[in-house]
């Protein structure tokens, strides 16, 4: 199929497309949220450490898969590699156990995506107002921001520009 990151045929492909990629929906929740289009950054954002996840997945995927039994690898190179919204917690503590600890940020990404969906409906959302979801906005761009430490071995120019990028947004929209 034309088009399909396949991580098994070409991991380091997918692992950079899914750094890029957690990069520009950064940007995209950073440029919506300056619009006032809350929930649409919230979407953004969540997407975007919803990529960094199976960008750490992968990378670190024959770690996570070691200690499993044969039903979560299966689950892992079948599912989990491309960090599914129902396995993000289970997800996060695996990795944790590898020394990369993502539970916060992933629990934030999960709020804003609720958000994303709901808005301030009090029935089901966490928020209160909009500087809580800004906020969280924020540290998940600041998140981001620190992906590099990772990836040591993938970063490269454009990379780095798509960072320099993020940062730059993020400074001159809290300065």
């Amino acid at each position: 199929m034309e088009g399909y990151l396949d991580y098994k045929r070409d991991s380091k492909g997918y692992i950079y497309a899914k750094l890029y990629d957690c990069l520009v929906e950064g940007r995209l929740a950073l440029e919506m949220m300056r619009k006032g289009l809350l929930q649409n950054a919230s979407s953004k954002a969540f997407l975007s450490v919803k990529s960094a996840v199976s960008a750490l997945v992968v990378k670190n995927l024959n770690g996570i898969v070691k200690l499993k039994d044969e039903r979560e690898k299966y689950w892992y190179e079948n599912v989990g590699y491309s960090a599914p919204t129902t396995g993000l917690i289970g997800i996060s503590k695996d990795l944790k156990n590898l020394g990369i600890d993502v539970e916060n940020v992933v629990r934030i990404a999960l709020t804003l995506h609720r958000f994303s969906y709901n808005g301030f409906d009090p029935n089901f959302v966490d928020y209160r107002n909009s500087e809580e979801v800004v906020s969280d906005i924020k540290e998940v761009i600041e998140w981001l921001l620190n992906l590099k430490r990772y990836f040591d071995d993938f970063w490269d120019e454009k990379l780095e520009k798509a960072r320099k990028d993020l940062e730059e947004l993020l400074k001159n929209m809290f300065s």
